[in-house]
């Protein structure tokens, strides 16, 4: 532990001053994260060894989720989204249910020893995307910026709708192996996802009436005007966490009131929070490789490759395809395009310390395993591959007349 502290500062700072020169390459932060992680774990040098169920990692691991659920859920504009809804929408109403349902079957069908509710457990956890790990994709300005908004909606939404989704099937696996009791499983989901809820709404609601009535008095220096929606997100947490509360439910509520509240100056207001959340990102891809994927790589079997392989194509691009059907973006490249670009990070690795930490399922591992392992395989391939196909799927829409249209905002 004692070079942890020199060893990912170190790679944050090399990260830093060489991150101009990783736009448009098939190298992405991520990738410099999870490899000087693995490196320095014990896989290799044995420098960085944080337990994997340590408060540390899951203190780190959570923050991070909380914050950029926040901001995630603050810069969603809600006005474009009514105007062109479909392609987003269709993705988490229809696109994400499915790729859970596949996900299970998957997992059902390769790993025989997992229950139903194990399963389930192992497809929540990897439901959700993360934009960020395919950057050059949503910030590919030739992409029209439709195909990118909704890349960047779905990743900002659907970790959020998957935090009950995991309580409620983690609830029921715990009821199965007899750990609780079905009464005590569903109160426990309830009081999560209303405390959680009710924190949510009067944390970001009340930040944001008060941040715009301060305003308006002059009552706010412009250096702290930053400093509110990063202290709210963490007070959502902090409120809801200690009621019994799932604190990602609460961050994730406060950044959808606070930016309806605040609306075009959300994205004004959240750049700190972003770029804090850029910065634990990084620090948290490296502990993963460090303590979580290391590890896991000496325990590959071919069921868990050949999950990982599945989970990242046909697992989510068929839910993708069907999701479009009917639509005017069911074009053959259109649907690969967007089933392909749904790489799995953050969320799902925050998801996997809570299951560390808060069940005592009898197949643990192999479900731990198959998510980090598909992680880091989805941060190798999505990097490598975001840049090139980026700019193959801008040429063939140029030459159909897609106009780009427009930014779209920072990937998270």
């Amino acid at each position: 532990m004692e070079w942890a502290l020199a060893i990912i500062s170190a790679t944050l700072l090399l990260v830093a001053l060489g991150s101009s020169k990783l736009v448009g390459t098939p190298f992405t932060p991520a990738m410099v994260f999870v490899a000087v992680g693995v490196v320095v774990g014990p896989l290799v040098l044995d420098e960085v060894h944080l337990s994997s169920s340590g408060e540390t990692a899951r203190t780190l691991a959570e923050a991070t989720l909380a914050l950029v659920l926040f901001a995630d859920a603050s810069s969603v504009d809600l006005r474009k989204l009514r105007r062109d809804p479909q392609v987003p929408v269709r993705l988490l109403a229809i696109g994400l249910p499915l790729t859970i349902v596949a996900g299970a079957l998957a997992a059902i069908l390769l790993f025989g020893q997992l229950t139903v509710t194990e399963a389930l457990v192992l497809a929540v956890l990897l439901a959700p995307t993360d934009a960020a790990l395919g950057q050059a994709v949503v910030t590919n300005e030739k992409v029209p910026a439709r195909i990118r908004r909704a890349l960047n909606v779905e990743s900002g939404l659907n970790d959020g709708i998957c935090v009950p989704l995991l309580l409620i099937v983690l609830a029921t696996a715990e009821t199965e192996s007899h750990v609780e009791s079905g009464g005590d499983a569903l109160r426990i989901v309830f009081e999560e996802i209303g405390y959680g809820v009710a924190a949510g709404v009067a944390v970001g609601g009340l930040a944001a009436l008060v941040l715009v009535q301060a305003s308006r008095r002059g009552l706010v220096s412009p250096a702290w005007r930053q400093a509110v929606p990063l202290a709210s997100a963490f007070l959502a947490y902090g409120i809801a966490a200690p009621l019994g509360g799932s604190g990602f439910i609460a961050a994730f509520v406060a950044g959808m009131a606070f930016g309806h509240l605040v609306r075009r100056e959300a994205a004004a207001l959240t750049v700190l929070s972003e770029e804090v959340g850029q910065l634990l990102n990084g620090v948290t891809f490296t502990v993963f490789g460090a303590t979580l994927l290391g590890p896991a790589l000496e325990h590959v079997s071919w069921q868990v490759l050949a999950y990982a392989v599945l989970s990242l194509t046909l697992v989510r691009m068929i839910p993708v395809a069907l999701s479009l059907v009917g639509t005017a973006h069911a074009s053959a490249p259109t649907v690969g395009f967007l089933g392909w670009f749904g790489p799995r990070g953050l969320a799902s690795i925050v998801f996997a310390v809570i299951v560390v930490e808060e069940s005592n399922l009898p197949h643990v591992a192999t479900i731990l395993v198959t998510t980090y392992v598909t992680i880091g395989l989805s941060v190798l391939l999505h990097g490598l591959t975001a840049a090139p196909l980026a700019d193959r799927y801008a040429a063939w829409s140029a030459a159909r007349g897609q106009a780009p249209a427009g930014r779209t905002a920072r990937p998270r």
